[in-house]
């Protein structure tokens, strides 16, 4: 999603230029490098600011944890410290973002490490109930003991808040003791983010948080082999300093382009089959757990989720899928004008001829507040007709990409019955076959009547650098993994580094826009212009497909969308010193 700050300052009733000055990003000065005693989380003694994330990891004498964790960890909703405070935004959808959420997590050990029982979206602050704004998303942590604390074992673990119906996290750090089924208070911090939106601030927080334990996680021999599989897939990777030393530092030069350094929340480029990572600055420090870091990358989601989902329809289904008429799939839009003859190739490419003059007007704060798939749509069908007939002029709107989603998703239940999921295909079909086993997305919030609502799919998915590594790798590679074909293979050769432009021209100079991808020029030293295609986030969160297997990856939290943070320039820069653009 971009250009957001327009319809944040109506909300929030602030210029612009206030906005600028209460969203500065986070300080990087040094926090003290305090260690968290066993005694300050069995009595719950409150934290009175950030301490350094090595904290929250074993000492240079660590030992062994004494027994495995298997069983539920029930937090309390807490109070957070914050930074600012109060948080500019105040009472959010009448929740408070000052509140670590209320919630429930299951853990199973696997040797030293503590493994969640699920990486998806743990709802708390976008139900009803409970006073935070939260969600959260938990990943993979850590078990030891230290010496002299009297059989207790300790735990780590990353997390990230974030809320169903956005697409920010905000990545944070816990720790806790167990011992049998006691454990001790939680002490957690955040410390980095992606670029918000309803939560203006960029901010720190830290606290303490009371818990209870329940033996016991459902499906525990299930839940450990996806788990195991998902390590023996493991990406290759290693530090961006190994490839300075490989290539020279002067080589990868301007890698993070245009933006500034500080708005860089982690990049990455994969280089000879190896996934090279910078190190995760936050404001206490290097993140001590960036592998397994996920990121709200905000509309990357259009091409990771939408652009995916066509790609693998149309190799199971054939590309005749794009001559379908939105009509057919979604029948509430015959009641409309407008919607007759738009297919599911003009939604792809944003031509549904719909909109109003401005990419947030109208109508937009309506439809994203509205929790469920039902009520979305509605407001989709009321934006007004365009001048121009469908597939002719690009007009980049949220509120067709959710369309489209519900458009495939019938589309999918049509050919293989009601409870089709287009998500879930996507994720049992693409990216389980490919190494990725967690693939958290937002949903709509339905009823009581349906366990999951729909996919959102236009944002709300949370990759980690080498999820996003492994779908551009894919789709470098032609849509085919370890011997087969997964996407249709003529439009994945149209995303792919070209000479010639493929899909509509953009409201960008000399950019075009195809199935959900940005298509970007270039020109390579001493060589004709090119068009790569990118995926492409709010915030400057920015994956560049290149030749030869390489691959750009950023994630960003840039707020003035005038900086032009979705320039790949610098990634291709580099990726042309490297000599991918060479015959």
């Amino acid at each position: 999603m971009k250009h957001r700050q327009s319809l944040l300052s109506a909300i929030l009733t602030l210029s612009v230029l206030a906005a600028l000055l209460l969203i500065a990003p986070l300080a990087t000065a040094a926090v003290p490098n305090t260690p968290i005693t066993a005694q300050d989380l069995l009595k719950g003694t409150a934290p009175s600011g950030l301490v350094a994330n090595s904290s929250f990891m074993p000492s240079k004498d660590a030992m062994p944890a004494h027994e495995a964790f298997v069983g539920r960890l029930h937090l309390a909703a807490a109070k957070m410290g914050t930074d600012p405070d109060p948080l500019t935004s105040g009472i959010v959808f009448g929740k408070d973002p000052g509140f670590f959420p209320k919630a429930t997590i299951g853990f199973f050990t696997d040797g030293g490490n503590l493994v969640p029982a699920t990486q998806d979206v743990i709802r708390a602050g976008s139900l009803a109930a409970g006073i935070s704004y939260w969600d959260i998303i938990v990943q993979p942590g850590r078990v030891w003991s230290e010496p002299g604390e009297n059989g207790w074992s300790r735990a780590s673990f990353p997390f990230a808040f974030m809320h169903e119906m956005e697409g920010e996290t905000h990545t944070g750090i816990a720790t806790f003791l167990y011992e049998g089924d006691r454990v001790s208070h939680v002490r957690f911090q955040i410390v980095q983010q992606t670029s918000p939106y309803y939560i203006v601030d960029y901010f720190s927080a830290w606290g303490m948080t009371s818990a209870s334990f329940t033996p016991g996680v459902s499906n525990l021999t299930s839940l450990r082999a996806t788990w195991r599989a998902s390590q023996a897939h493991r990406f290759p990777s290693a530090t961006w300093a190994s490839l300075e030393t490989l290539v020279g530092t002067a080589t990868l030069d301007g890698f993070d382009g245009l933006i500034d350094p500080a708005d860089v929340v982690d990049s990455a480029l994969v280089y000879k089959g190896v996934l090279y990572r910078k190190a995760c600055t936050t404001a206490a420090g290097p993140f001590p757990y960036t592998d397994q870091m996920r990121f709200g990358v905000w509309s990357q989601t259009k091409s990771m989720a939408l652009g995916i989902a066509l790609l693998r329809l149309a190799h199971k289904y054939g590309p005749g899928i794009l001559d379908e008429h939105v009509v057919k799939y979604v029948p509430e839009a015959a009641f409309f004008p407008g919607w007759t003859d738009v297919t599911f190739n003009d939604m792809a490419n944003m031509a549904s001829g719909h909109g109003f003059d401005s990419y947030l007007g109208g109508n937009y704060a309506d439809w994203y507040q509205a929790p469920s798939e039902g009520m979305k749509l509605a407001e989709v069908l009321e934006i007004p007709v365009f001048a121009w007939a469908p597939g002719t002029t690009f007009r980049y709107r949220d509120q067709d990409a959710f369309l489209w989603g519900v458009a495939m998703e019938r589309y999918l239940q049509a050919r293989e019955g009601p409870k089709a999921d287009i998500w879930r295909m996507v994720a049992n079909e693409v990216y389980r076959p490919i190494g990725i086993y967690y693939t958290p997305m937002c949903r709509t919030l339905e009823n009581a009547t349906r366990t999951l609502g729909h996919a959102i799919m236009l944002e709300g998915y949370f990759p980690t650098l080498s999820d996003e590594a492994r779908v551009a790798q894919l789709l470098e590679q032609r849509g085919r993994w370890e011997g087969k074909q997964l996407l249709y293979r003529p439009m994945v050769d149209e995303l792919l580094p070209s000479t010639t432009p493929h899909g509509l021209p953009s409201d960008k100079p000399d950019k075009y826009y195809l199935h959900n991808f940005w298509i970007n020029p270039y020109t390579p030293q001493g060589g004709s212009l090119m068009y790569f295609g990118t995926f492409v986030g709010w915030g400057g969160n920015l994956t560049v497909l290149m030749p030869k297997g390489m691959t750009g990856i950023r994630i960003a939290k840039v707020w003035d969308s005038a900086l032009d943070y979705e320039n790949p320039v610098g990634m291709l820069t580099v990726g042309d010193r490297l000599g991918a653009f060479a015959p």
